[in-house]
């Protein structure tokens, strides 16, 4: 009988997860600590060890309870899915998988073939860019990026780029505080309570920055800050940026922080994780504005093993 201790992560988990991570080529957003520690209230998620593999449990909007697939170097996956079996056993409910790759699809089929069922979920789809084509917005399909990125230096040539440090992280928390009261005007309930959700783990980033681990940079315009960009390395060739905010009254500023950002600090990844859309129509259509590279595909996975 497997007894996993899942529990919610503390940044006591974070020195055992990233030595799991460590050396692994993963390229998808929820392969960091961070991202498990900051969305940890939303999505309810606990974290268990087995041997060299982190388990991840976590509870849908519709209180369903899912898994994500094993992660680590190694591990081996019958072990895996016994112990995952168990434990959706032991809460009376049937083994669910999110966000699986491709190739992991692969090796669950090669494993144990005709157990489970794969559907394809293009909402959890992550964008994926080469950090070259965001640092030099080269050739026609960046040209309407460059314009916008123009317009804002002529508007503004007071405007700075700056590193986020314990220095100004407090200016930081303010704006996203800021942004978080303008974003709800007019917005319905469901709507003010996702975007708070939002906010208070863009806060909880900025509150443990060091500790986690995070990478930023800010955006000022007449020593205001109006824009803040956050992420953290997936592995020595992947960044993912978690939470990029501006403020909209200043005309081509996503533009200029997602391009600052790459220039000033992610030029030594090959490639940058954007995340998914989440089914967003705008945020669907801000993604591909930027042309993604990879667009990395994800599958749910049901055990039908018992039908």
């Amino acid at each position: 009988m497997y007894m996993l201790d899942f529990h919610s992560p503390t940044l006591d988990d974070k020195t055992w997860i990233d030595e799991i991570f460590e050396g692994t080529e993963y390229f998808g957003c929820f392969c960091s600590f961070a991202t498990l520690f900051l969305w940890k209230d939303l999505y309810s998620t606990e974290v268990a060890r087995l041997g060299d593999c982190c388990l991840i449990r976590g509870k849908d909007e519709d209180g369903s309870i899912y898994y994500m697939y094993p992660l680590g170097k190694s591990y081996d996956i019958n072990d895996c899915i016994a112990a995952l079996r168990a434990d959706a056993s032991l809460l009376g409910r049937n083994l669910l998988i999110y966000c699986a790759e491709k190739w992991q699809c692969g090796e669950l089929r090669a494993a144990f073939p005709d157990e489970f069922d794969y559907s394809e979920s293009r909402n959890e789809f992550d964008y994926i860019y080469r950090s070259d084509n965001l640092i030099n917005l080269s050739g026609k399909k960046f040209h309407s990026k460059r314009n916008h990125i123009s317009r804002f230096v002529r508007m503004y040539p007071d405007w700075k780029y700056e590193n986020i440090s314990e220095d100004n992280l407090h200016e930081c928390l303010d704006f996203v505080g800021n942004w978080l009261e303008k974003s709800i005007e007019g917005q319905d309930e469901e709507q003010v309570l996702e975007l708070c959700m939002e906010n208070s783990a863009i806060a909880l980033a900025l509150k443990n920055y060091v500790a986690l681990g995070i990478v930023g940079g800010l955006l000022r315009v007449g020593g205001r800050v109006i824009a803040v960009t956050l992420g953290e390395p997936i592995n020595s060739r992947v960044f993912a940026t978690h939470f990029e905010k501006a403020d909209t009254d200043f005309e081509g500023a996503y533009a200029v922080i997602n391009n600052q950002f790459a220039i000033n600090q992610l030029a030594s990844y090959e490639y940058i994780n954007r995340e998914e859309d989440l089914g967003l129509e705008g945020l669907r259509k801000a993604k591909l504005s930027y042309n993604p590279d990879i667009l990395l595909e994800k599958y749910r996975i049901e055990d039908i093993s018992a039908r």
